[in-house]
């Protein structure tokens, strides 16, 4: 502050005149927010109307103020200065050749906040929003005792992930620590995790959430949409039974807290591309470079018969046959992986890895003759 009156009163010095007029000055409003209308107002003595009245700013600490804007008084004297608040620093008029004190303006940002997402368990939830100017602090993401920085890109923009593992309502703050010249901003947007009771027939923007992280996390669908058919009680089931959960085929609090912490089952065998059936949890996974890329429901023999051990595919038939197996890929003897109209949640087959019907064609295709089939016991 000293620095900039000292400039100020340097920069002034010898366009002083033998006037002895008196300058005031004063900012509306006193912290402008970036961007919006900021006046300077004053009163220039002795009054008189038609009188210019300059503005100068030094926005660079010292370095020098420029002429930013003039006006004339009225007939009383005063007068006001319209400007864009775009820096802080230090500002001062002159007229008749005397000048205001200064005064130091700070800038408050704007600042911009909203979700971006899907506010369900485990689905990603963002706070996005925009910071202007850019430069103007440090951005601070507030959720409960944790807290992060958040990048601030050079157009202002931000984007924040927030938690949704846990469900019911939650609080987000932002904080903007300012730089020098800035005044301090937050803002303070709440939301809600939300786990509704969904089972067949349900329809809703919740059954296009749930599908959407069964989908991540790699369950067979036929297609995410807003409908709880019989694909999405498939996948449901499914996630229920790699998680060692009651196989009802239906979402409530408990599979949605699950759902929120889950990851993408992990395969027996960690390398190359091969299907496994798992007896224990009732589950086929298909399987690429040692990844899980898809898992199905399945019904395996109802006396354990399903001979485990490592097998190969020898024989594909496409189409229904007469015993109503649906596109079977055959792996030993008479056993076979294919559709079937009646898959339960457990085991009820006369041997063959009975699997959803409409999921049939589609394993068929993506795998070939030679294709390894891993049966076990998990």
């Amino acid at each position: 502050m000293r620095r900039g009156l000292l400039v100020l009163a340097l920069f002034f010095a010898g366009s002083s005149t033998a006037s002895a007029a008196t300058v005031t000055i004063k900012a509306s409003p006193a912290t402008p927010i970036y961007g919006r209308a900021l006046t300077f107002k004053g009163k220039v003595s002795p009054a008189g109307g038609g009188q210019q009245v300059k503005l100068f700013a030094d926005v660079r600490d010292g370095a020098g103020y420029k002429l930013l804007a003039s006006a004339t008084t009225a007939a009383d004297g005063s007068y006001a200065i319209h400007v864009t608040a775009k820096s802080p620093g230090s500002y001062a008029t002159q007229a008749a050749g005397s000048p205001s004190p200064a005064i130091v303006l700070s800038i408050r940002p704007r600042m911009t906040a909203h979700f971006k997402g899907l506010p369900y368990p485990g689905l990603p939830l963002r706070l996005r929003g925009r910071v202007a100017p850019a430069r103007a602090g440090t951005l601070k993401l507030h959720l409960g005792t944790r807290t992060s920085t958040v990048r601030v890109r050079s157009n202002g923009r931000y984007s924040a992930r927030l938690r949704t593992r846990t469900a019911g309502r939650h609080r987000a703050r932002l904080e903007l620590v300012p730089k020098r010249g800035y005044a301090a901003r937050q803002l303070v947007r709440r939301y809600r995790i939300r786990t509704p009771s969904l089972s067949i027939g349900s329809y809703s923007r919740g059954v296009f959430a749930l599908e959407r992280r069964l989908h991540g996390l790699r369950f067979a669908l036929h297609k995410s949409n807003k409908f709880y058919g019989v694909d999405t009680y498939e996948a449901v089931l499914a996630f229920q039974k790699v998680h060692g959960m009651s196989r009802t085929g239906r979402v409530n609090d408990t599979v949605w807290r699950r759902i929120g912490r889950a990851h993408i089952p992990k395969a027996r065998h960690a390398s190359g591309a091969h299907i496994e059936v798992d007896k224990t949890r009732q589950v086929l996974f298909e399987v690429r470079k040692g990844h899980v890329v898809r898992v199905m429901h399945v019904s395996t023999g109802a006396t354990g018969n399903t001979p485990i051990g490592t097998w190969h595919v020898y024989w594909k038939q496409a189409g229904l046959n007469s015993h109503g197996m649906y596109y079977s890929l055959y792996w030993y003897l008479g056993f076979a992986i294919h559709g079937y109209a009646s898959v339960p949640a457990w085991p009820a087959s006369h041997g063959c890895v009975r699997i959803p019907m409409w999921l049939a064609p589609g394993l068929y295709s993506r795998w070939g003759l030679g294709t390894t089939v891993y049966v076990y016991y998990s």
